[in-house]
């Protein structure tokens, strides 16, 4: 019973007056904290792209990177077609951009998408990674796992032999 009227107090106490508004229509309740805590608003914006900035935040979003089937009835992955959309819209140099990225799995899928690109450089993209110690969960097919982004990263693009011909299928 005292926690609730020490909190009632507490909220009654932490807003001011009405302050009159400049609009004639509205007369709001300004209710100011007591404590403020300022900071940049963080920035959705990466490449400078609308579009592979958006992507990528999807991507950056979720909680795992996926394979192209997931689960046990390989079903497909809307994860991964968003990687597939990065992969084709997106330029060599941003990708190189999104290694830099602040989540592991867009880095992860940038990698990916420049190896697939460009087999031959695979090791001067691996290189320019950042965090490659960070935590990366995947599943692929109906395998759930978790490690550091470079553990995924060099069995994927050294270990897998020609894992870009798995991934096209008839494609390639």
């Amino acid at each position: 019973m005292l926690h609730r009227l020490a909190l009632i107090f507490f909220l009654l106490t932490s807003c001011q007056k009405p302050t009159p508004s400049s609009s004639p229509e509205r007369n709001c309740w300004n209710c100011k904290p007591l404590i403020r805590f300022e900071a940049q608003v963080p920035s959705l914006k990466f490449v400078g792209d609308a579009r592979i900035d958006a992507l990528a935040g999807y991507l950056a979003a979720q909680d795992r990177v996926e394979s192209q089937q997931v689960g046990f009835g390989g079903t497909f992955s809307e994860v991964y077609q968003g990687y597939v959309k990065l992969r084709e819209q997106a330029s060599p140099e941003q990708l190189i951009l999104l290694l830099q990225h602040r989540s592991p799995n867009v880095r992860y899928y940038a990698l990916l998408g420049l190896c697939r690109r460009n087999p031959e450089q695979k090791e001067i993209f691996y290189q320019q990674l950042m965090g490659k110690y960070d935590t990366l969960n995947s599943i692929s097919g109906c395998v759930v796992s978790s490690g550091e982004l470079w553990q995924f990263a060099k069995y994927r693009v050294f270990e897998a032999e020609n894992w870009w011909e798995e991934e096209l299928g008839e494609e390639y």
